[in-house]
């Protein structure tokens, strides 16, 4: 036996053997206080943008302020809510709210007799109402005739709206049209940022695509250019990428055509599958089986900037709210959102499920990346800077599984979570819940009770009425 373990099991060994005992104890306090909490909170104020957000910040549980039904907007009987902006020409048995930015706009219409909700109901002329988010009171009443859907993003106060030959530009704080313009070709999309509309659409074969750039005044403005399709046979489908004003893009599968917004011109055809709001461009080319395939990240020219390692399915439908745009996060690492350079990497940022790997992202709150695991049972929270874990907390839902999903959004300090049934409120900084409420009942099975950010306020949607919340 050598001196040092005769000296462990010699006189003495007993003192040494627990003062070996506390430090380990010590150290395991240590590694758990660690994890469960953050080195730097993330203060409200550093906080300056994102997306399903709210401004009113929420430390204790909301209050319900007020209702409206589709008879509270609209004296037309019959008339129900749409789902705005998203779905204006036909009724599916439920509607909802868009926001407006400092105002709520709802949509109602009367639906026409037809095959049921489920398949959709046609309906008549629609009536936008601008609604204050603190009061519920409606500001103002627009016929606007009839439409197909609004764009998502309202950028300086104007809604940019469309119709089958149609696009129509409304002021959200008067419901004032500010433009109505038919056009010569059904129109697919348009978009309105900066005083610039664009719109994007096909002749009546659908075999041409039809772009044009302009003003409210005049769509055209700038220019008009036609594409025709490059496959005879094979319709045109042109778009405007909601998450990235920089291009318009056509095609599908491996050969979708990406052309410059600004300009008309093409910039190269490739398998484009995302568009970030930063100028990048991700392609990615799908395998045999259940998988994400292969992911690049490109340059507005289509050039490779680097290969997403074990990647997954695309898609940036979480809450934000960072001081900065955050990194893209994808596959298992972050990269910087100009320049496509991986910033850390930590494979907690996404599940990988019978189905392919997908993103594991509930939202990103200040400097915490949120993330959940794959069976349902916890959320992680990462450093935004590096991407190390800052704590973990049990996910506060019951009967939690794989399969849960959740709707979310933020204040900018909590990330304010529902099942459908339950709401929760998250702390950022260290994980802990921070309130609780039931949600109202969705009032049709097929449609679940979600929270939704608009107007800057904290909107609870069923099928068939919202409540706008506010701090208690």
């Amino acid at each position: 036996m050598n001196p040092a373990a005769k000296r462990l099991t010699g006189q003495g060994s007993r003192r040494i053997w627990i003062a070996m005992l506390i430090v380990a104890v010590v150290a395991g306090i240590a590694a758990v206080v660690w994890v469960n909490r953050s080195p730097e909170r993330p203060q409200e104020a550093s906080a300056t943008g994102g997306k399903f957000r709210i401004s009113t910040r929420l430390d204790s549980t909301p209050v319900p302020r007020w209702t409206l039904r589709a008879a509270d907007l609209s004296d037309k009987p019959g008339a129900v809510l749409l789902s705005a902006p998203q779905t204006l020409d036909r009724y599916y048995g439920y509607g909802s709210p868009m926001d407006a930015g400092t105002m709520i706009v709802a949509a109602t219409a009367v639906p026409e007799p037809g095959a049921g909700e489920n398949a959709g109901l046609p309906v008549g002329p629609v009536q936008l109402h601008g609604i204050d988010p603190d009061t519920g009171e409606v500001r103002w009443t627009t016929d606007v005739g009839e439409l197909s859907s609004c764009d998502e993003q309202v950028f300086d106060g104007q809604l940019a709206c469309r119709g089958t030959h149609r696009v129509l530009v409304i002021e959200a704080a008067t419901g004032a049209v500010l433009g109505d313009h038919t056009t010569d070709f059904e129109v697919m999309d348009v978009a309105l940022r900066d005083g610039v509309v664009s719109v994007a659409g096909r002749t009546a074969d659908w075999m041409t695509a039809v772009v044009t750039r302009g003003a409210v005044s005049d769509i055209a403005a700038t220019w008009r250019r036609t594409y025709p399709t490059p496959v005879p046979g094979d319709p045109v489908t042109p778009g405007i990428d909601s998450s990235a004003r920089d291009y318009f893009r056509d095609g599908h599968d491996r050969d979708v055509r990406v052309y410059d917004l600004r300009t008309g011109e093409p910039l190269f055809t490739g398998p484009v599958a995302y568009m970030f709001d930063g100028g990048i461009i991700a392609s990615q080319v799908f395998e045999a089986g259940w998988s994400a395939g292969r992911v690049t990240l490109l340059d507005r020219n289509g050039h490779p900037i680097t290969e997403v390692n074990n990647p997954s399915f695309l898609l940036e439908w979480y809450p934000t709210a960072t001081a900065t745009p955050p990194p893209i996060l994808t596959g298992e690492s972050a990269y910087e959102r100009t320049t496509g350079r991986v910033l850390w990497t930590n494979a907690q940022i996404g599940m990988d499920e019978p189905t392919g790997r997908t993103s594991a992202i509930q939202g990103v709150v200040n400097n915490t990346v949120i993330v959940r695991s794959l069976d349902g049972s916890e959320l992680t929270g990462l450093d935004l800077t590096d991407g190390h874990r800052i704590w973990q907390q049990p996910i506060p839902f019951a009967n939690t599984s794989r399969y849960s999903r959740y709707d979310g959004i933020t204040d900018a300090s909590h990330l304010i979570l529902t099942d459908g049934t339950t709401v929760h409120a998250i702390d950022a900084g260290d994980g802990s819940p921070a309130w609780s409420m039931p949600l109202p009942p969705s009032g049709r099975p097929s449609f679940r009770s979600a929270v939704k950010a608009v107007g800057g306020r904290m909107v609870a949607v069923t099928a068939h009425e919202f409540t706008g919340y506010a701090a208690a």
